[in-house]
């Protein structure tokens, strides 16, 4: 988890680097996002057909193994084209990787701890996270001490290659360190006695999960260059409003990985829902300080939103756990789609907007979805 926080949100503060560099404009740049995140759709399907045949801890260490690749590819990419193909490899590996990493939680741990355990996995993504604007706009600088300039390291990719070679290290950890028992399918037995839901029921499951994170992406993936289009800040005190978002992510889910509330957790993610919306508009009209803030409302939705899933859908978690990321790669790839078009058309002011509809769609799909049946 902690490479995945450090590799997926390193994009977003290199994105106005990546239009600069590559001379490209807001829709075409987008493209590069949402390439990754259909990619990641393709690999949250993949996952379901091999998790047929490999165990969950297997899978996770290749899974990880391709977004070593395709970050490193990244990094070195001479050409837009080999960026892309980068983003491909990534967004794979991202997408697998996500689906595993929560299914070893759903699938191994009680669910009165669940809350906990996911709040305390996704506390690493918050911590990591926080730290990848600061290696964004911390590497250049510190390769150019010890590299010529001409040298690729001192180029603005330079910190996706610190996150491949974190990646290879624990991609060689995994082979040399491993579990003396294997992870176990558990809900095996139980297999064809369980009455499947309807994919209308599993959408609507699916919608305020993956809704949310489509609206998290965007902030997280936006804020530098709002920050830099509407208030002139330099490429690190831009970065640095993403570390400030990403800190608020890392507070909140730490708070819920040490504390267990009594309060329903449909209560606690409407809470979430509104607080975010909140925040986003004030963070657009009144300062910008409140887009940063968005990270501590925010924090508890996505551990929660698992949570709330694995026990309504009881042991057709897997299925539900699995559909849902599916279509949270579709609505983030449709949310980058539309805030290239949205940004190029109208502003980044009225793309960042669509953020709030985005939110708004989590709380109709959280308080109107169809029960589950068992």
């Amino acid at each position: 988890m902690f490479i995945l926080g450090l590799a997926d949100n390193l994009r977003g503060p290199l994105f106005p680097e990546l239009l600069k560099y590559f001379n490209l404009s807001n829709s075409e740049g987008s493209f590069s996002f949402a390439l990754a995140s259909t990619a990641a759709l393709l690999g949250n399907i993949a996952s379901a057909f091999a998790l047929k045949k490999v165990h969950l801890n297997r899978l996770l260490t290749w899974t990880i193994a391709l977004m070593m690749a395709g970050v490193a590819l990244m990094g070195f990419a001479p050409l837009f084209v080999w960026y892309l193909a980068g983003c491909f490899l990534f967004g794979f590996g991202l997408g697998a990787t996500g689906v595993t990493q929560n299914l070893l939680i759903a699938e191994n741990v009680q669910p009165p701890h669940q809350t906990r355990a996911m709040s305390s996995m996704h506390g690493i993504y918050g911590f990591s996270s926080l730290l990848a604007p600061l290696l964004a706009s911390r590497s250049p600088r510190v390769f150019s001490d010890h590299y010529p300039s001409e040298n690729l390291l001192t180029q603005w990719q330079s910190g996706f290659l610190v996150v491949s070679f974190l990646s290879m290290l624990v991609v060689l950890l995994t082979f040399i360190i491993s579990p003396k028992e294997e992870f176990v399918h558990h809900e095996e037995a139980s297999k064809g006695t369980v009455k499947k839901s309807s994919v209308t029921t599993m959408l609507w499951f699916a919608g305020f999960f993956a809704t949310y994170v489509a609206a998290e992406i965007l902030v997280s993936t936006r804020l530098a260059l709002y920050m830099r289009s509407y208030f002139n800040l330099s490429f690190e005190d831009s970065s640095n409003y993403v570390t400030y978002f990403f800190v608020f992510l890392l507070l909140g889910r730490l708070l819920f990985a040490i504390k267990s509330f009594k309060s329903a957790i449909k209560l606690q993610m409407n809470l979430c829902l509104m607080g975010s919306v909140l925040f986003l508009i004030m963070g657009l009209y009144v300062h910008p300080f409140f887009l940063a803030l968005c990270g501590l409302s925010m924090a508890p939705f996505y551990p929660l939103a698992i949570v709330y899933i694995s026990e309504k859908a009881g042991l057709q978690k897997r299925r539900f756990i699995t559909f849902a990321m599916s279509i949270q790669s579709v609505c983030v790839i449709l949310m980058h789609v539309c805030v290239g078009y949205l940004t190029d058309a109208f502003g980044l002011l009225f793309a960042f907007g669509f953020g709030v509809v985005l939110l708004i769609m989590a709380l109709v799909c959280l308080n109107f979805h169809p029960p589950i049946k068992a």
